[in-house]
């Protein structure tokens, strides 16, 4: 039917441009915290989720044949309490929905060890016990340093396909919500980009004479200095857009006319 959406996409909803956020702008100096294209932001644009992204991760492990023996991908790890194996499976991998969080085993996994490599304790052990001892280390794959999220999607993979001396080859992509925070970086349509220094409550930021806190802080001496008079206008329209209650569309390499 006319007016129908055939196709979408990450950067569309419905058919019309989804990029960023619109935002109430203010382009003036705050108490120094906007120096250098720094950007202060509202503390209301956290709470509504207004730049909270998802980023996802993908780790991945190999079993080979070494020349001590083979590695094994396996839920039997010595040294690793039952607490530490509770969300992988009876292969030992990470089962799709759990919650990990830094050094979580994402892929249990053993490597058979040299005898040059055996502590006092194993080698007593081995010497009691005969070859019964397990000559094995762990080298699970686990959640790097700073890392957590969700485990959204596992894939394993065996047999011919994979390359020589590969046993096995597991991935796992883990997917985490990250609210926005300072030192991210945030851009306009008009190559005007900053880093945010502040979060501030909303109760403290500039307002407008209706008493409407604005959202974000821009430093006005970077207008002038880049001659980037397209950010400026930018916002006008915006303005104008919201108070008039109409939609603008900006052609890109045409340009506006009276029909658009």
């Amino acid at each position: 039917e006319p007016g129908q959406v055939l196709a979408n996409s990450s950067a569309t909803e419905q058919g019309e441009l989804a990029l960023g956020q619109n935002v109430l702008c203010a382009f003036m100096s705050w108490e120094g915290y906007n120096y250098e294209d720094a950007i202060i932001i509202s503390n209301r644009l956290v709470e509504r989720d207004k730049f909270t992204s998802i980023h996802i991760e993908k780790y991945e492990v190999e079993a080979r044949d070494t020349k001590l023996g083979a590695e094994e991908i396996t839920r039997d790890i010595p040294n690793v309490s039952e607490e530490s194996l509770r969300e992988l499976d009876e292969n030992g991998i990470v089962r799709i929905g759990a919650k990990v969080n830094p050094d979580d085993i994402l892929v249990g996994k053993i490597t058979p060890k040299g005898e040059t490599e055996l502590s006092a304790e194993e080698k007593l052990l081995r010497a009691i016990f005969g070859e019964k001892a397990r000559e094995v280390k762990d080298t699970s794959l686990r959640v790097p340093h700073g890392e957590r999220g969700k485990v959204i999607n596992v894939r394993d993979f065996s047999g011919d396909d994979l390359p020589v001396g590969v046993k096995k080859w597991v991935q796992v992509w883990v997917a985490q919500k990250r609210k926005v925070s300072v030192g991210d970086k945030l851009a306009g349509r008009h190559g005007n980009k900053g880093v945010i220094s502040v979060i501030a409550p909303a109760e403290d930021m500039p307002f407008l004479p209706d008493g409407t806190p604005v959202d974000i802080i821009l430093n006005p001496i970077g207008v002038p200095s880049r001659m980037n008079i397209g950010q400026v206008l930018e916002t006008h329209l915006g303005w104008a857009a919201q108070m008039l209650g109409f939609k603008a569309l900006t052609p890109v390499f045409d340009g506006a006319d009276d029909t658009t």
